[in-house]
């Protein structure tokens, strides 16, 4: 008995839904009659009912043109801004059609309709390139060969965006950069060490973009820099003996922030391109960013003696580039306002 009861409840909400959303598509064509034949007084009341959720998205927008033009023919001007407010505010990002009404475009014309900002949150993916300087090592440093291999990083960054020029918009924002890449070296012919290097960073990215379009494709450019400053730093180190009376290696984490600088700046160059689904804007970026300082400190390098009596290890070195591929939602703030 109570599955009949819901069952029919279910039914009976969904043909009321169907009933008022059809009356008020049927109020819609009445009022746009009214007014094609010049009889404006009635159409607010006739519309009153269904703006609040009776009108599907399109007839909603239709509706609010319609009491637009129904003021400005009126002559009532206050109702009719007051009205183009409430449509910029439920349709931000509505663009002007080709079969829009004279008298609305002229209205529309005088507002602010432009997103005043936008955010742009980001996540993706980084490869850490170290790009040899010097070595420094416990043995014969001409002899040895360090080698070092990108690994997977993570990064994730929030923008604010602004236009600066026609097609040119500037950023500024914050990051946080997870950056790892492996290591290997042979210290002495008995020995191997092997080390997965981990550094964290927060950034601050500025930076200036500039859209253009290829045939049906947005395209665009960035250039910038990104002030990082890194907060931690370690490795996870192996060392291997071979022949000298112990089977087992020597493994640990080490911190290794105090031997390294904490500032650093680096240039960044990348490309992308957007998609617009319905209302929303993704971007998918890849680029490269520059480091310009080495991290090692070099008065610290021998800071922590462990590294070298338990791992024979001490860090080369390096500049740490980074390639990257990153995804973004872009989410414009309107705040439309009467501008003339």
């Amino acid at each position: 008995m109570k599955r009949i009861l819901l069952i029919t409840s279910i039914l009976f909400l969904g043909i009321s839904a169907i009933k008022s959303q059809n009356t008020c598509a049927d109020q819609l064509k009445v009022a746009q009659r009214r007014f094609d034949d010049g009889l404006l007084d009635d159409i607010p009341q006739l519309l009153s009912n269904c703006m609040k959720d009776g009108f599907t998205k399109e007839e909603k927008a239709n509706a609010y043109k319609l009491l637009i033009q129904t003021y400005l023919f009126s002559e009532q001007t206050e109702k009719a801004d007051l009205e183009m407010l409430k449509f910029l505010k439920e349709f931000p990002n509505y663009s002007i059609a080709v079969n829009d009404p004279k008298e609305f475009i002229n209205l529309y014309s005088t507002y602010r309709t432009k997103p005043i900002f936008k955010v742009e949150i980001k996540g993706g993916f980084n490869f850490c390139m170290p790009k040899f300087i010097e070595p420094f090592g416990v043995g014969n440093t001409s002899k040895s060969h360090p080698a070092y291999k990108s690994k997977l990083g993570y990064n994730v960054e929030v923008n604010f965006i602004n236009k600066l020029y026609k097609d040119f918009e500037y950023s500024i924002g914050a990051s946080l950069i997870l950056s790892n890449f492996d290591y290997s070296n042979k210290p002495f012919e008995y020995s191997t060490v092997t080390g997965t290097f981990k550094n964290n960073y927060l950034g601050l990215p500025i930076a200036v973009r500039y859209n253009y379009k290829f045939k049906t494709v947005n395209l665009f450019t960035k250039v910038g820099l990104e002030f990082v400053y890194l907060f931690q730093s370690s490795v996870n180190l192996t060392r291997t003996d071979i022949n000298v009376g112990r089977s087992e290696p020597y493994t640990g984490i080490e911190n290794l922030l105090l031997s390294h600088k904490k500032f650093d700046v680096r240039p960044l160059l990348a490309i992308g391109t957007a998609l617009k689904v319905r209302n929303a804007q993704f971007l998918i970026t890849a680029g490269f960013k520059f480091s310009t300082k080495t991290q090692l400190n070099r008065q610290k390098t021998y800071l922590n003696p462990l590294l070298q009596e338990k791992y024979f290890f001490a860090e080369d070195e390096l500049l740490l580039n980074q390639s990257f591929i990153s995804f973004s939602y872009i989410r414009p703030i309107y705040k439309p306002k009467k501008i003339r």
